[in-house]
């Protein structure tokens, strides 16, 4: 694919809002962070311009950038390795340099720790999400959270793991998930004591043959049945511990506010089947915060498809998007509400299929992202949400990581 793309001329309101942004201002200690997520732009640098796309998260409101940082693909070339290797070096290059970048906009990154898993750590001895094993995947969770402490202070345990596309088979889910939890929180907490662990990172309904629904399979992650009481066959802790649940509160085609059917799916107009879900299982005991009285949520993926089969139209996106954010703000268990992906991805990009983007492959500015950013310039002036940063200060990345490749 090209290696650059024409940039667009920022409008003269963007503009004047970036300089805004652009004055020191402290860290509102209350609201909820607007985040958002587009790995191939932020990370990878495979089209459009990084420093360009953070001017444009930041004159959203973005205080957060999540980034999915696959096991097998810090690995490289050894991903490929049936036996383990005694001393396996990982490469966080491209995340390091993501990381300053984005912190000279006051801008700070949350790590999802997640599959592939490389060919040694699966089961069925290729790489991929068949069977991850849970011990081997903490030495890459101990060493990422060893390599960003005190650069990252926010991770999540594996991307949608109740889907058959991040954890397979179906069936095993949720033991294999409480493995992959279990082990690469308390790796993570050894490394660094500071940082928050999110569980969960769950798809928010059943789909035949590929997804459990988020509930269902909360409870079996945490050995309860319908009735939430114990039972038995869990290996490790009797009782789980998170800094809050994390979840993708996807409804790709009514407004934000529809009631899917299904009381353990947790679309955002469903969100109380999660929250109850949650307090239940902290009454039974096996899943408790470790701060607060209830456990907080952060809803790390959202939005709406720009183009393919499910596509919607810029004239509901626009103002499903406005209310989808409005809502999560109102809710007082939710801490974070990401936009998934920021520009419409070119057509030969693997990914363009999953297209939920609200700018133009060359950042021309789109109804739904003005939309959305009239809504959190009004949100920043109540202080309903959190100010992006003046920029921040981080410590240096450790050195000895080899440069990332980069691909076009």
């Amino acid at each position: 694919m090209p290696s650059t793309f024409r940039l667009l001329t920022l409008p003269l309101a963007l503009v004047a809002l970036l300089a805004l942004f652009a004055v020191p201002r402290a860290h509102a200690a209350k609201g909820m962070e607007v985040a958002v997520e587009d790995d191939p732009v932020f990370v990878n640098q495979y089209y459009y311009d990084r420093e360009h796309a953070l001017q444009l998260a930041q004159s959203l409101g973005v205080s957060r950038i999540r980034v999915e940082l696959s096991w097998a693909t810090s690995l490289g070339g050894k991903a490929n390795l049936r036996l383990a290797p005694s001393a396996p070096t990982y490469n966080f290059t491209a995340v390091d340099a993501l990381i300053d970048a984005a912190a000279r906009y006051g801008i700070r990154i949350q790590l999802t720790l997640t599959g592939k898993a490389p060919a040694f750590a699966t089961g069925n001895r290729r790489v991929g999400v068949w069977q991850p094993n849970g011990k081997l995947f903490a030495k890459f969770a101990s060493a990422a959270a060893q390599h960003f402490r005190g650069r990252v202070d926010r991770y999540s345990i594996w991307n949608e793991p109740n889907y058959v596309g991040w954890i397979a088979p179906l069936r095993q889910q949720p033991k294999i998930y409480r493995d992959l939890y279990i082990n690469g929180y308390k790796a993570i907490k050894s490394a660094d004591p500071r940082a928050k662990v999110l569980i969960g990172e769950t798809v928010p309904y059943s789909i035949r043959r590929l997804a459990q629904s988020p509930i269902a399979f909360l409870r079996a992650v945490t050995c309860v049945n319908g009735s939430y009481h114990k039972v038995g066959g869990c290996n490790g802790p009797r009782t789980l511990r998170a800094d809050g649940y994390a979840h993708h509160p996807y409804e790709f085609k009514h407004a934000p506010s529809f009631k899917y059917p299904g009381a353990d799916n947790a679309t955002l107009g469903t969100l109380k089947n999660l929250t109850r879900a949650l307090d239940k299982l902290k009454k039974a005991r096996v899943l408790k915060p470790n701060r607060g009285s209830h456990m907080p949520v952060y809803l790390t993926e959202y939005g709406y498809f720009a183009s393919g089969k499910r596509k919607i139209a810029d004239s509901k996106r626009a103002p499903w998007l406005r209310q989808a954010f409005a809502i999560a703000q109102k809710n007082p268990r939710v801490k974070e509400m990401l936009q998934y992906l920021l520009i419409h991805p070119p057509a030969r990009f693997s990914g363009a299929f999953f297209d939920t983007s609200i700018l133009t492959t060359q950042g021309g500015i789109l109804s739904p992202f003005t939309s959305l950013q009239g809504w959190s310039q009004q949100a920043l002036a109540r202080r309903m949400i959190l100010a992006p940063r003046a920029p921040i200060t981080l410590p240096p990345a450790p050195p000895g990581s080899a440069p990332a490749p980069r691909h076009r």
